[in-house]
C-alpha cells in the first residue's frame, strides 16, 4: 500500500449533508462523521412513502442513500431474506477503529444507528448530551434515531485540547462556531501524514473566536490537507446574530397580539437572541417541553444560565395537549410526565395554550417544528400577531411545500410573517478568509452543493493551494 493519508468520501461531496469520510493510512482506518444523506432520501423517500422497519437498511442501501461498504452495518439490520447481504458481497469492505463525530447535527450523526454495535463513536461531551436528549424526547423513533437508547455503544467523549488516540491515528478536536454548542472541527494526524477536517463552521456567530482558534492551529501545526465545508459557497450576504436580535425586537416590540417564533431545537445562539428580544419587549417566553428537556442539556454541558432555565423568572413551560387534547394525567409518560410533574410545583412554570391565548400580548412562544404551528389555533391568535421563521431559508422542494403550508395557515389564522435568520455556516467571504488564513497545500471542498466555485476563492489568495473535488467512493491519496 501506498505511503500517506487515503480519503474516501462515503458521502459528503457533492452535497449539503450527509458526511462520511474513511480516512485511513498505514493499515488503519477511522470514519469521520456518518450522518443522514437528506438529498439522496429526498429522491425516494418522503410523505408517506418510508422505509418500512423490517427493511431499513436494506431500502437505504438499494436507494444509494448509505455506501455499499462490507463490515460497517449491524447484522441485526439486515433483512430476512439475504438481500442486504447479496448487495454487499461485492463491495469493498471497511473495518475502522471508530467514527469520530463532529457535532450533533443528524447530517452528520445520523446513520450511526445503522454501524456495528462495537465500533467505537467518538463525540464531544456537549455533542453527546444534546444528541441524546433529542433522540430520548421524540415522540416516536424509527432505527435511524436510535444511537443512545440500547447502551450497548462505547462512547470516547471529548473537549477541546484533548487527544483522541485510535491506532496510530490522532485525532485533536478544537471547538469551532456553528449554529449548535458542541460542534468541533478536528485535527487528524498519523506517522503516514496530517490533515484538517473542518466540520461546519461560521466566523459571524457570538463563538467566533472558536473558529479562529481554529484556523490558528491548522496553520501551525502543518496538515497535508484542509477538508473545508462551502454550504455557503455561492452566498456572499452577512446577517449576523446580533443582527437577528436587533430585527428580531423591531418586529416584536410593541405589537398587540401573539408573537411566535419557529426556529431550530438545538440552535442556542438563535434561542439566547429570541429571549433578549423577548425581555427587551417585556414578553415572556414560552418554549414547549422538548425544548425545555433541551434548554437543561443546554445548561449541564455550560452553555446556558442558570437564570434562562423554565421555572426561573425568563420563561415557562406550554403544557402541550396529548391523547385526546383533554390535559389528562395519563396523556403524560416518561421523560415528559417527570419534566411536567417538576415544574408543576414551581409557580406558574406551566401554561396552557388557552392561558397563553387569553394575554397573548405578554408572551412569544417558541416552536420547534411545523406541526406545533396548529397549536396556535387554541391560542386563538388576535389582530396585529406575528409568525417568525427563524431557521433556515428552503433550499428543497420538501421545504418550499412546508414553507408554503405554514404561511397558508398563518393567513388563515390572520397572522403577519416574517424571515429572520442568521445562517450557522461561513459565508463566502469567510471561506475566502479562512482559505488565505491556512494556504493549504491541498484543498477539498465538502458539504457543498457547488464545489467547483472554490476555484474563484483559491486562486487569489493561495494560488498554489491544489483544489481536489471529490467524488463519492473515489480515493483520494494525498
Amino acid at each position: 500500500m501506498a505511503r500517506g493519508l487515503r480519503i474516501t468520501p462515503l458521502g459528503g461531496v457533492g452535497e449539503v449533508g450527509g458526511n462520511k469520510f474513511y480516512i485511513e493510512a498505514g493499515g488503519e482506518g477511522i470514519l469521520i462523521d456518518f450522518g443522514i444523506s437528506y438529498s439522496a432520501k429526498r429522491r425516494f423517500f418522503g410523505g408517506y412513502l418510508r422505509p418500512k422497519k423490517h427493511a431499513t437498511l436494506l431500502s437505504l442501501l438499494s436507494a444509494g442513500a448509505v455506501p455499499r461498504v462490507r463490515g460497517l452495518y449491524d447484522e441485526k439490520l439486515f433483512d430476512p431474506e439475504g438481500i442486504c447481504k447479496e448487495l454487499l458481497s461485492p463491495a469493498p469492505e471497511l473495518d475502522p477503529l471508530a467514527v469520530v463525530v463532529s457535532h450533533p447535527h443528524q447530517d452528520h450523526v445520523g446513520h450511526v444507528s445503522l454501524l456495528r454495535r462495537d465500533i467505537t463513536v467518538g463525540m464531544g461531551r456537549g455533542s453527546y448530551e444534546i444528541a441524546r436528549t433529542r433522540e430520548r424526547t421524540r415522540s416516536t423513533r424509527t432505527i435511524e434515531d436510535k444511537i443512545f437508547s440500547d447502551g450497548e455503544r462505547r462512547f470516547e467523549l471529548f473537549r477541546t485540547g484533548d487527544v483522541l488516540r485510535l491506532g496510530s491515528f490522532e485525532i485533536r478536536p478544537i471547538h469551532v462556531d456553528h449554529s449548535v454548542p458542541g460542534s468541533y472541527g478536528l485535527l487528524i494526524h498519523h506517522p503516514e501524514g496530517g490533515l484538517a477536517y473542518s466540520g461546519d463552521l461560521r466566523m459571524h456567530g457570538p463563538k467566533s473566536e472558536f473558529t479562529r482558534e481554529f484556523l490558528e492551529a491548522v496553520s501551525s501545526e502543518g496538515v497535508e490537507a484542509l477538508m473545508l465545508e462551502g454550504t455557503r459557497i455561492d452566498d456572499a450576504s452577512e446577517f449576523s446574530e446580533a443582527m437577528v436580535e436587533a430585527e428580531m425586537l423591531r418586529h416584536v416590540s410593541g405589537r398587540r397580539g401573539l408573537v411566535a417564533v419557529l426556529m431550530g431545537l438545538l440552535d442556542y445562539d438563535r434561542f439566547s437572541s429570541v429571549v433578549r428580544a423577548a425581555e427587551k419587549s417585556g414578553r415572556t417566553v414560552i418554549v414547549t417541553s422538548r425544548m425545555a428537556a433541551m434548554l437543561e442539556s443546554f445548561n449541564e454541558v455550560g452553555v446556558m444560565p442558570d437564570e434562562m432555565l423554565p421555572g426561573k423568572g425568563v420563561l415557562r413551560v406550554l403544557l402541550e395537549r396529548r391523547g385526546e387534547g383533554r390535559f389528562a394525567e395519563q396523556d403524560y409518560r416518561g421523560w415528559e410526565k417527570e419534566l411536567i410533574e417538576r415544574f408543576s410545583g414551581e409557580g406558574e412554570a406551566i401554561l396552557r395554550d388557552v392561558d397563553v391565548g387569553r394575554s397573548q400580548e405578554k408572551f412569544l412562544v417558541v416552536l420547534n417544528s411545523p406541526d406545533e404551528v396548529l397549536d396556535l389555533l387554541y391560542m386563538r391568535p388576535a389582530e396585529d400577531s406575528i409568525l417568525i421563521y427563524s431557521t433556515s431559508e428552503p433550499h428543497t422542494e420538501e421545504q418550499e411545500i412546508d414553507r408554503e403550508r405554514i404561511d397558508n395557515w398563518a393567513l388563515r389564522m390572520g397572522m403577519m410573517t416574517a424571515q429572520i435568520h442568521s445562517s450557522g455556516h461561513a459565508s463566502q467571504g469567510e471561506l475566502r478568509e479562512i482559505i488565505a488564513a491556512i494556504r493549504p497545500r491541498v484543498l477539498i471542498p465538502i458539504h457543498t452543493e457547488a464545489p467547483e466555485l472554490f476555484r474563484s476563492l483559491v486562486e487569489p489568495v493561495s494560488p498554489a493551494t491544489k483544489l481536489i473535488n471529490g467524488v463519492t467512493n473515489v480515493p483520494i491519496n494525498l
